[in-house]
């Protein structure tokens, strides 16, 4: 079964309503004058504080009717206000798109790009403080009805790789939610008896056109999961990214998953202790499936042996 439409309607609603901030927001960057960046921006930004304060606590106010509908009362209803209070202060990330349109100027870019990149930026964190509003809210609404035992990740295509790795998986409430800027994902609570699933990362990957996988997942990447890789695997070796020597030559390699208890270091018996690293790792190189790719020349069959050997197929 998928998650519960009111879940996806959940999700949809929050969605629209960190675009419609972030719209409003971005309309104000747009007036400002310039010649005289600092001065214009200061004098608009308690607007722009007062329109993202309205997004987030518009996200938040949905929490409560949701969670009714789709659990039943809670001990207490949420408080939108103080799950916009919980989203943090406004003061630091609003002086960061004139610091870094200013940065950019200062550096030699043009005017035009300069303020482009400021408003990027006041885009970007818009998005990311109404959706954690709104988050809060509901995480405070789920530990308010006894119950949820626990809370799922609902990802929505598009999405990035780091999202999509975590579809579907089931967090206890005490855990904290992983964002990244942007990041768009809601959680949808689970009661003991739900016999839903929502989409796997797998699932997700064969939902994506060709040109979604290759934006998340890379050229190489996008063609290691259709041969079969772990996903996982796949994307959290780009966190250890790092360049290695093997016969005589430079290699894209990766020190993810190399420790004992990585899936890769937990197949090998030689390990070393960097200066610096808290962990001793293997000292056998983990290449990266780009590299894989690049040695196997178009040979496939040689390509999943080199995808098995490296533990990106388990």
């Amino acid at each position: 079964m998928s998650a519960p439409p009111t879940a996806q309607d959940h999700q949809q609603q929050r969605a629209a309503q960190a675009a419609t901030t972030a719209a409003a927001v971005r309309q104000v960057w747009s007036t400002i004058d310039p010649e005289h960046l600092e001065e214009s921006w200061l004098a608009r930004a308690a607007l722009v504080a007062e329109l993202i304060r309205s997004g987030q606590t518009a996200a938040a106010a949905t929490a409560e009717p949701w969670l009714t509908q789709e659990t039943g009362p809670g001990e207490g209803a949420v408080n939108p206000e103080a799950a916009v209070e919980a989203a943090g202060d406004l003061a630091v990330p609003l002086v960061y798109p004139l610091v870094i349109a200013m940065n950019r100027i200062r550096r030699g870019l043009s005017l035009g790009l300069s303020i482009l990149s400021g408003a990027y930026f006041l885009e970007m964190v818009t998005r990311t403080l109404v959706a954690d509003a709104g988050r809060i809210a509901d995480m405070a609404g789920m530990i308010a009805r006894p119950r949820v035992v626990s809370y799922v990740r609902v990802v929505e295509l598009p999405a990035c790789a780091r999202c999509i790795v975590l579809a579907g998986r089931e967090y206890s409430l005490s855990d904290g939610f992983l964002r990244h800027p942007r990041c768009d994902c809601t959680v949808v609570p689970r009661r003991p008896g739900d016999t839903w699933e929502l989409s796997s990362p797998e699932r997700l990957f064969e939902q994506m056109t060709p040109v979604q996988q290759r934006r998340a997942f890379g050229e190489a990447g996008m063609k290691a999961v259709a041969e079969g890789a772990d996903i996982g695997q796949v994307v959290n070796a780009r966190r250890g990214m790092t360049t290695a020597t093997r016969y005589r030559r430079e290699v894209q390699a990766t020190t993810e998953g190399t420790t004992r208890r990585g899936l890769y270091g937990s197949r090998r018996t030689k390990f070393a202790r960097a200066a610096g690293d808290r962990y001793a790792r293997t000292t056998a190189v983990r290449l990266m499936p780009e590299e894989i790719y690049r040695q196997a020349d178009g040979d496939r069959e040689h390509a999943i042996r080199l995808l098995k050997r490296y533990g990106y197929i388990v």
